[in-house]
């Protein structure tokens, strides 16, 4: 389970401390993506604005000669219509050609989703509704909050962390856009474009300066006012220094006299630090994500701060509202080509759906061939990708350009393009023999803290990871290793209504798979704060508390995101037949997409949610299973809060799938570090906290509902 703090309301973040503390400071930075690595070494520094000439092409990646180049079919029926680059340009193209020569038809229209959220057909061909598929397409088109509300006008969804990649539409608009501003050019003479929502221009930004240091240190407004006027008197005292020293400059100033190293180091790196914040001011301002006749310069304000918050979101940065390395390589590279890196993600999630495969590179390992030789388990998710933008006859920003300017917003009800596929590798089949395996990495059972309540190191060098694998030629092949969460020191509130710690872990052992559950949902128990319960949103123009269904579900905010698996253990019943203990324990999709970068869970072992879409869909696609729909539910429960009165209504736990058989999985123990060999059970006292004297310590539950698993239905 996790909590609703930090949670996206629609399109825009709670602004409170989700900004500053609620995700955590260790999270490891991520290295740049390879494909905006790769768009940069390709030629970053290239521009278009305003006054450009029409964009060129230039030619694809593809094979020659082009056997899969397809003949013109301008009349072909539209529901028979691709379209496919080739021969220097975009041609239409027969889509029943297309599937008879092998090719694989790509789905660029808006209505897309994951197949994962299809109706689904029960017995005699009755229909299972799926009814969060249009709540998912109007997330993606920026139509829809994430309460299935229509988006305030203006509001932009930027979820594709959430695993809501955005339309092809959204980005065509984004794009045409981002191509006629000219705030990004190297030219210093260009003129800036008005910005399109009528604020302040933006004026072209420095990125050597923007690049000067590694991270600018932020705060709240509080200790930031207090900050800077420490640096404006520290400033003070060395100029003053300076002038009596007859130093020629700070630095001359600290070579001279070496007792103020300290303070000049400081000042000098704070200086950076003040340049560089400058410029993200600038390059936000240039992308139409902040007001600057609102913003108060110079201040990490909360406009800056969500405006910092939607640019990460919206360019697939991993970091929330701080800014350090990463946000500064993202800030620093031109509109268009972190567009180009959004198209291509969002491109991924309907390339792997449409291939049916799931290999992205992630195994790093090998399988026996029917040849006697090894082969590596290929990455088929960038190669197809590769493949899908050579037929759309995009390569470099400019490209992505001409291709939307040649493409209305009406094509994308329903554009499709024909791609050729890298080959399968060899053990695909209809059904493939498939089990996941969870390895927990490095576990310290020893109490995190020493008796003068200092928090002890407890380093992990290898992280929980998450494999799927397929049983081919007597070996288990590893498709896929993704990292994931395990249990851990987590806070809970006792029966007594006081918080305690409590070890909170992973069931170890053989499971296995019976139900994948899409958009599941989560049933808070009765110690649920009721605050929890509630939030804010805007309606009509104001804002008003109503029933928080965030972490509930159903949605991408949800405990359990978009999609999760039941691990369940295999029971003997005393009549001697199989049963099945749910023990809290899920596979499953997270909104809290920086836990999978170091944190913990309660217990579930947390994938992002595109990645959680995708595994579950290629089980479901190459394993037997069978769909039982929508689960009722009929949950309501009325609460009091704050002189209101709150009901929450929750009609069913989700779409279910059945596997049949279950498929394995197993959590393997992991690395046991420091003294302990178990867990300490039940609560500990937090250190520094002052309990009821007269209070004892309460005796920990060990239901599921204390788990992950959420209460049971009444």
């Amino acid at each position: 389970m996790v909590t609703a703090l930090g949670r996206r309301k629609g399109a825009r973040a709670t602004m409170t401390v989700a900004f500053c503390a609620s995700f955590g400071a260790s999270c490891a930075r991520p290295a740049p993506a390879p494909e905006a690595r790769a768009l940069v070494d390709a030629g970053a520094q290239k521009k278009i604005g305003a006054s450009s000439p029409p964009p060129v092409h230039r030619a694809p990646a593809l094979p020659d000669p082009d056997t899969d180049a397809l003949a013109d079919a301008p009349e072909a029926p539209a529901d028979r219509r691709a379209i496919q680059f080739s021969r220097g340009a975009e041609h239409v193209v027969d889509a029943e050609a297309a599937r008879a020569r092998g090719l694989t038809l790509v789905d660029l229209g808006d209505d897309w989703a994951p197949a994962l959220f299809n109706d689904g057909e029960g017995p005699g061909g009755a229909v299972l509704p799926n009814r969060y598929r249009a709540v998912f397409t109007g997330l993606a088109g920026d139509k829809l909050d994430g309460d299935g509300q229509p988006l305030s006008p203006g509001d932009k969804n930027y979820l594709d962390l959430y695993g809501v990649p955005p339309t092809l539409g959204v980005l065509r608009a984004r794009i045409l856009a981002d191509a006629e501003r000219t705030c990004d050019r190297s030219d210093p003479d260009a003129a800036s474009s008005p910005p399109a929502d009528g604020g302040v221009a933006a004026a072209p930004f420095d990125t050597t300066k923007l690049l000067a240091v590694d991270e600018i240190t932020t705060w709240g407004a509080t200790t930031e006012a207090k900050e800077l006027g420490k640096h404006r008197s520290r400033g003070l005292r060395l100029e003053d220094a300076r002038t009596k020293a007859n130093a020629e400059s700070l630095e001359a100033l600290a070579a001279a006299d070496p007792r103020w190293a300290k303070d000049v180091k400081a000042h000098l790196r704070r200086e950076a630090e003040r340049a560089a914040f400058a410029e993200v001011e600038k390059r936000l301002a240039c992308e139409g994500l902040l007001d600057l006749a609102k913003h108060k310069a110079g201040t990490y304000d909360s406009l800056m701060r969500l405006a910092m918050f939607d640019f990460q979101q919206k360019h697939g940065v991993f970091e929330q509202g701080d800014l350090k390395r990463a946000s500064l390589e993202a800030l620093a590279r031109p509109l268009l080509v972190n567009d180009l890196a959004d198209l291509r993600r969002a491109l991924a999630e309907r390339v792997v759906a449409a291939g049916r495969f799931i290999e992205d590179g992630s195994s790093k390992a090998t399988y026996p061939g029917a040849d006697g030789a090894r082969h590596p388990v290929p990455d088929l998710a960038t190669a197809a990708t590769d493949a899908t933008l050579a037929r759309m006859g995009i390569v470099e920003p400019e490209d992505a350009v001409a291709f939307f300017k040649r493409h209305p917003a009406r094509d994308f009800r329903g554009l499709r393009v024909a791609v050729r596929f890298p080959p399968l590798p060899e053990y695909h089949a209809a059904n493939m023999d498939l089990s996941a395996e969870i390895d927990r990495g490095d576990i310290w059972y020893d109490f995190p803290y020493n008796q003068k309540g200092v928090r002890l190191p407890q380093p992990r060098a290898q992280f929980p990871t998450f494999t799927l694998f397929v049983k081919y030629r007597g070996e288990r092949v590893p498709l896929v290793r993704w990292r994931t969460t395990v249990g851990g020191w987590r806070s809970e509130l006792a029966s007594d209504g006081q918080e305690y710690l409590r070890w909170k872990g992973s069931d170890v052992g053989k499971r296995v798979w019976r139900h994948i559950v899409v958009t599941p949902v989560w049933i808070p128990p009765t110690s649920s704060p009721l605050g929890s319960m509630v939030k804010q949103k805007k309606v009509n123009g104001m804002f008003v508390n109503v029933a928080n269904y965030d972490e509930t579900g159903p949605g991408f905010l949800s405990a359990y995101g978009l999609a999760a698996a039941i691990h369940e253990q295999i029971v003997r019943t005393p009549e001697g037949g199989v049963g099945y203990y749910d023990n809290g324990i899920r596979t499953h999709g997270s909104f809290d997409y920086m836990s999978l970068r170091g944190r913990f869970s309660h217990g579930c072992h947390r994938l992002y949610n595109n990645l959680a879409l995708r595994v579950f869909t290629f089980v479901l696609q190459h394993h037997r299973a069978h769909t039982l729909g929508p689960m009722a539910l009929g949950f309501r429960r009325a609460f009091w809060w704050k002189g209101e009165v709150y009901e929450m209504r929750l009609p069913t736990r989700g779409f279910y799938y059945e596997l049949d058989p279950p498929m394995p999985v197993e959590v393997l123990e992991g690395n046991i570090k420091g003294e302990r060999e178990k867990p300490i059970s039940g609560y500990v006292r937090k250190p520094g906290v002052v309990y009821a004297a007269s209070s004892k310590v309460p005796t920990a539950s060990d239901s599921p509902e204390s788990r992950a698993g959420g209460a049971e239905a009444p």
